[in-house]
């Protein structure tokens, strides 16, 4: 394992990985029983309780980068410099709860959506899990070649 100024700390650690294992039982259900009462059971229950936690630990670690005033604010328009702040443990660590959070928002929209409409999710949810947008466009590209009704 590394170590030094790059290496993440056990409390990181620790949050990446229950960060990232809160939300596979989400996905889990949804991918592999869309259409079990026990998927909307889970989906009504710990969605919005897990989109809190993962929204409120993000702005938590966002404001602390903010805040700790370790040298220049980094400026988004340059990518030398968004790739620097990423490659920090902190910065890292705080990316990863961002696509978490978002993938998760967009998994339930896209599984909330094919319910109403009765449409088929396994595909657009296993690539928003994976790549978010990706499942973005093809959970798109299914209801414009496919219309219901």
């Amino acid at each position: 394992m590394a170590t030094g100024p790059t290496s993440m700390t056990a409390c990181q650690r620790q949050t990446f990985l229950a960060a990232s294992s809160a939300v596979m039982p989400v996905w889990l259900a949804m991918i592999l029983a869309p259409r079990a009462r026990l998927t909307r059971w889970l989906v009504d229950r710990t969605a919005t309780p897990l989109l809190t936690a993962l929204g409120g630990t993000y702005v938590v670690l966002l404001a602390r980068g903010l805040a700790s005033g370790d040298g220049d604010r980094a400026d988004l328009r340059d990518p030398e410099q968004v790739r620097a702040l990423l490659q920090s443990p902190e910065g890292f660590l705080t990316g990863w709860l961002h696509y978490l959070a978002l993938d998760l928002v967009l998994g339930v929209w896209i599984w909330r959506t094919a319910q109403a409409e009765g449409r088929r999710c396994r595909l657009a949810l296993v690539l928003a899990l994976m790549a978010g947008p990706a499942g973005l466009v093809v959970f798109s590209l299914q209801r414009r070649l496919a219309p219901i009704g």
